[in-house]
């Protein structure tokens, strides 16, 4: 669903400032009426360059709920933000409760500056950056730096979710800090093999993503639209 906002607290200060009353001067408030509307207006255009959109998901192990992910998207003029939050709680032999957040900044369709972080059990396991500076991605680890070869990212692990890789062969994963092979399984399905071992599969309708499958030598995960 695409959301459309305006600060509440700002048009309400608008409103009180420039509001037309029936006494004092009528040319006065004809004006200051045309000043309103005129700053209405510009609100309304500037807020509709934004595009925002949420999708929830659920995260599901052997059929039982285990935790949720939201994926959020806004896309202002040739820029685009991406976010995505989760929390899983499960077991293996004793409670894990996983937290990860991630978010990649987007620019003339080029990424600019993505990071990833998780946790689990309340400590860091991860925390990971690429940017975009002087002409090369930079990478950073855990504190170990790095760099990527290739000089353009136009595709990434978190653009999967709103953007079907129809045309594409290859992906950045912003946690591997390294492209990855996309291959077609079927009509709107996609397979990502992992350096781990381990491998995605994603679905597709109309675009968007439906449901991903994370298969793991020991479990699978299943995250799906709720």
């Amino acid at each position: 669903m695409i959301q459309i906002t305006i600060t509440a607290a700002l048009l309400f200060w608008l409103f009180k400032k420039h509001t037309i009353t029936l006494s004092g001067n009528f040319i006065s408030g004809i004006i200051n009426g045309q000043a309103l509307f005129s700053v209405f207006f510009f609100l309304f255009f500037i807020a509709s360059q934004a595009q925002e959109k949420t999708v929830n998901y659920n995260v599901l192990q052997n059929g039982n709920i285990i935790g949720q992910m939201q994926f959020y998207q806004k896309s202002y003029h040739d820029e685009v933000f991406l976010k995505i939050s989760s929390q899983v709680e499960t077991r293996l032999i004793f409670g894990i409760h996983i937290k990860t957040e991630e978010g990649s900044h987007f620019k003339n369709g080029k990424l600019m500056s993505s990071y990833v972080k998780r946790q689990v059990n309340g400590k860091e396991k991860a925390n990971k950056t690429t940017q975009f500076i002087n002409s090369n991605y930079k990478t950073l680890a855990e504190n170990k730096k790095g760099q990527i070869k290739e000089q353009y990212i136009a595709y990434n692990l978190m653009l999967l979710y709103s953007k079907e890789p129809v045309d594409e062969n290859q992906v950045y994963s912003d946690s591997f800090q390294q492209f990855l092979t996309i291959k077609k399984t079927d009509h709107h399905s996609y397979r990502i093999a992992l350096p781990d071992g381990n491998y995605n599969d994603y679905h597709f309708l109309n675009g968007m993503c439906q449901k991903v499958e994370l298969h793991h030598s020991l479990f699978t995960i299943n995250i799906q639209i709720a």
